[in-house]
């Protein structure tokens, strides 16, 4: 009888109802006909039950249970609740051997199992009815127990139903007999089917279709624990191999309920929503019911699979004579399937080695060029382990940052930018690094340390990452490779885990040879460099710091400086060396930037005082220069709304660029430099520029330190373009390269006003504004104009000193007897800042002022010219006389 037709006694009466015209006799007899017609359908053990419980609990006032017993004939002390198949030896069951009985529990002994399991209290009176066979093939009894209370139903028609029940176990009871003996033959066929299976998964196959047959399940598969990555694998659903394994985690969700049951079965019906798409999401079909049993490792005593069931065919839950079926099975079969396991693993092992040794000759044939290289180890990373895409990043030691110039074998930058850096201790990427340990990351979205930035803006949705460090032959790490996204399974196994691993040691191998003859080459100049750095160099004592944030905090706003100090006319040289300090910090305030990127004040401060470390005592390129090209950018971006111009970034890059565009300047220039042989020129010449881009990659340091990183909270693409801004400003200040670009520049001119919706019309116009920022002073007031060229000449004249005594003839403007000094400094204003704040007027009206005064200026140095070139005025006594005469020249209307 089906679960969903089974109708109580009583309710069978209620349905019929006393009809008119109806004896009650001829009532009560319908209504047994109608229940013996039910009991008719019954089919199995486990509904017979089930039918007898419902009808006898109706037959009673007030039965809300029935329990129950089923009694060995030939030992009497063996007595099963068949609910949960547990021995209760009752003295109370074993005396009763006729039915109908009412007995009270108060005159049975208190430690009767009765009472201490909780089946019934003292103090109750208690009906017992028995279904006794009196055929020698019915090896037991059934015993039914509820608490006493007025019948419902005549006692003639209960002991007839009773009667009627007992025939009907005696006919289920032969029909399991029957299909005992019927399984008993399907497992000797299943151990000749095994014996014919080649691998596990043809095992799987045959135990799932077997087990799911004498079960009467739906289906039938078998999860393989994997300890290691704490998760369970599925290979095999009924008899169909599945495309790939399916992996779930053993910490979430149903999964988790199964593999912390304690080696014990689990049973569950119904299932909640959540759990019903955990397991349909997994087999493909509605789940029901689902039954589970761990099997153990004889000799481990661990648990090394679960044999799962879903879905019992009757539409009931599993019982205990299926566990007893999957036990039976499994206890003859597991040493066979584990073995089978094993030797899949280890064919897997040695498929792997293979490829391995077939990689490794395909990396040592790529060691002379560094990026064919790192290309053939991200596309075999990538095929070992079936991932969507795959980075290498390596190490660089010197600046603590890992660097990335392929990814998925394509080079990630244009012609301009070769790289991709950032601070090792950053992200997934820089955990690996820093720690040398993979990172196998399911839920990369749960990860604490993935930066989804990347994923917004590019439009790719990373799943999960194998990150692994590639290491040399003495265990340090060199390099670090990102696998993205398991192409068959929803995450990177352990065995993906263990063959990277062993990859990594033939990429560490190949990358460390690669670069060492680049390395070798290298290595002189950069330890030259790093040694001269370091004795001029220090550290800032936590004390200025914590002292000059204090001092910035005690002024409120950069008009508080100076009244004056946003206007052209300011002049920035006059501020002492501490205001200077705290007026960099408050010009990124006033223009809204440390709320806009998140700079903290701390921060600011330490990366102005690094800057200002980062400048020489040189007689011109010193901190005073450095701030007054930050005063003038400012005053750029001020007066001149560059903001409503440029992006904040091009905008904060600017000002930082300004700054910064001439740290560790030593007081030559780049001709100097390649006609010396310096460090600086090993190290840049071949890419021109060469200060520029040592001052470029000091301000890249002075960034990387701890606690200067006034970038650190920008977003990914706000970092690589502020970044790439700073190098545009700084190589802009390159006169050769100024000089190259006025033609373009005369060429704006021609179609004013300027289209700033183009990115041509942008950039030329951004690297003129760092041009007028560095060449500022020539804008300023005479005295300014006459005191920094004294100070420039100063130190061209000692550049042109060193060349004489290294035995070569210096330029004429670094020649102190050779040089005119007015004539040097018109040439300078008439063809190099000239055309700086010529053009820049012409782009802004409101520049026209400065470029008046420059002009004023021009006009002076030109009288300079012809009273000192008529009084033969030497260069030593120059500025001394220019201090004492009046130049003074009429404002141009």
């Amino acid at each position: 009888m089906g679960s969903n037709r089974t109708e109580g006694f009583v309710a069978a009466q209620d349905c019929e109802g006393s009809g008119v015209g109806q004896s009650s006799g001829q009532h009560e007899e319908n209504i047994l006909m109608k229940a013996l017609q039910r009991l008719c359908e019954v089919d199995t053990f486990d509904d017979l039950v089930k039918f007898l419980q419902e009808t006898v609990a109706e037959c009673y006032v007030d039965c809300n249970e029935v329990h129950c017993f089923r009694i060995s004939k030939s030992k009497l002390d063996e007595i099963y609740d068949v609910t949960t198949d547990q021995l209760i030896p009752s003295t109370l069951i074993c005396s009763c051997r006729c039915a109908p009985k009412r007995i009270l529990l108060k005159t049975v002994s208190t430690d009767d199992l009765l009472i201490t399991k909780s089946y019934f209290n003292q103090s109750d009176a208690v009906r017992i009815l028995m279904l006794k066979s009196e055929k020698d093939r019915m090896k037991d009894d059934l015993v039914l127990m509820t608490r006493d209370s007025n019948p419902k139903v005549a006692p003639n028609d209960l002991e007839i139903l009773l009667r009627h029940a007992t025939t009907c176990y005696e006919r289920v009871s032969l029909r399991h007999q029957n299909k005992t003996s019927c399984d008993q033959t399907a497992n000797i066929l299943l151990s000749g089917e095994l014996e014919k299976a080649t691998d596990a998964i043809s095992i799987q196959q045959i135990l799932n279709v077997h087990l799911a047959t004498v079960t009467s399940a739906h289906h039938c598969c078998i999860l393989i624990r994997a300890n290691d990555i704490q998760q369970i694998v599925c290979q095999v659903i009924d008899g169909r191999k599945l495309n790939f394994e399916v992996f779930r985690s053993m910490d979430e969700g149903i999964f988790k309920e199964i593999c912390n049951s304690a080696g014990k079965s689990f049973t569950k019906q119904p299932l909640t929503e959540t759990e019903q798409q955990e397991i349909s999401a997994f087999l493909g079909t509605n789940v029901e019911s689902i039954l589970t049993l761990p099997i153990v490792h004889k000799a481990t005593n661990q648990v090394i699979l679960y044999v799962c069931l879903f879905n019992k065919k009757s539409g009931q839950s599993f019982q205990q004579c299926d566990i007893r079926a999957v036990d039976n099975v499994m206890l003859r079969t597991w040493r066979i399937l584990e073995s089978a396991l094993v030797l899949q693993r280890e064919i897997k092992s040695r498929q792997e080695s293979e490829a391995m040794l077939q990689i490794a000759k395909n990396l040592f044939t790529n060691l002379g060029d560094v990026r064919l290289l790192l290309g053939e180890i991200i596309q075999a990373a990538r095929n070992l382990t079936n991932a969507e895409r795959c980075s290498v990043f390596l190490s660089d030691e010197e600046t603590k940052q890992l660097v990335a110039t392929i990814f998925d074998g394509i080079s990630t930058m244009d012609e301009n930018v070769k790289e991709i850096r950032f601070p090792i201790t950053q992200g997934i990427a820089g955990l690996v690094a820093t720690t040398g340990k993979t990172l196998n990351i399911a839920d990369v979205y749960q990860h604490p340390l993935f930066y989804k930035g990347v994923d917004e803006a590019t439009g790719f949705r990373t799943r999960n990452i194998l990150c692994f460090p590639i290491k040399d032959l003495n265990g340090k790490v060199v390099g670090v490779s990102q696998l993205c996204n398991k192409i068959k399974g929803p995450c990177f196994t352990s065995y993906d885990v263990e063959i990277a691993e062993k990859f990594s040691v033939f990429s560490g191998i190949s990358i460390s040879h690669s670069l060492l003859y680049k390395q070798v080459l290298e290595s002189d100049a950069r330890s030259k460099l790093a040694n001269e750095l370091m004795l001029y160099h220090m550290d800032i004592d936590l004390f200025d710091l914590h002292n000059y944030m204090k001092l910035c905090t005690s002024v409120s706003s950069i008009m508080d400086v100076s009244p004056t100090f946003n206007s052209f006319d300011y002049k920035p040289r006059i501020l002492n060396g501490d205001m200077k300090l705290v007026a960099c910090v408050l010009m990124y305030d006033d223009l809204g930037l440390t709320a806009r990127f998140h700079i903290s004040r701390r921060t600011l401060v330490h990366f102005m005082l690094m800057v200002r470390k980062g400048y020489r005592d040189t007689p011109y390129h010193n901190w005073d220069h450095g701030f007054s090209v930050l005063h003038h950018a400012y005053l750029l971006i001020k007066n001149l709304k560059l903001n409503e111009i440029y992006e904040d970034t091009d905008i904060i890059a600017l000002l930082t660029a300004s700054v910064c565009h001439d740290l560790d300047h030593r007081g030559t220039n780049n001709s100097f430099q390649t006609s010396s042989k310096s460090v600086l020129a090993d190290l840049y010449s071949s890419e021109g520029s060469v200060l520029e881009r040592h001052h470029l990659a000091q301000t890249m340091c002075i960034l990387n330190s701890a606690g200067c990183d006034i970038f650190e909270n920008m977003t990914h693409n706000e970092y690589r373009t502020t970044l790439a801004r700073i190098k545009h400003a700084i190589l802009a200040t390159d006169v050769a390269t100024h000089l190259k670009l006025i033609p373009q520049f005369d060429e704006l001119t021609h179609n004013l006003p300027l289209k700033f919706d183009e990115a041509r019309v942008r950039d030329l116009t951004y690297s003129l504004c760092m041009t007028a920022c560095d060449l500022s002073d020539s804008t300023k007031d005479w005295e300014t104009i006459t005191s920094t060229s004294q100070l420039i000449y100063k130190e061209f004249f000692s550049q042109g000193d060193m060349e004489k005594r290294m035995g070569n003839r210096p330029a004429l403007m670094n020649d102190r007897e050779r040089a005119c000094l007015p004539e040097l400094q018109i040439n300078f204003m008439n063809f190099i800042a000239g055309p700086a704040y010529r053009l820049l007027s012409k782009f802004f009206e409101d520049y026209q002022p400065v470029y008046d005064n420059f002009q004023i200026n021009l006009r002076r140095w030109k009288l300079v010219h012809q009273e000192t070139q008529a009084k033969n005025i030497p260069n030593d006594t120059l500025f001394e006389y220019i201090a004492d005469k009046d130049f003074a020249i009429p404002d141009i209307s």
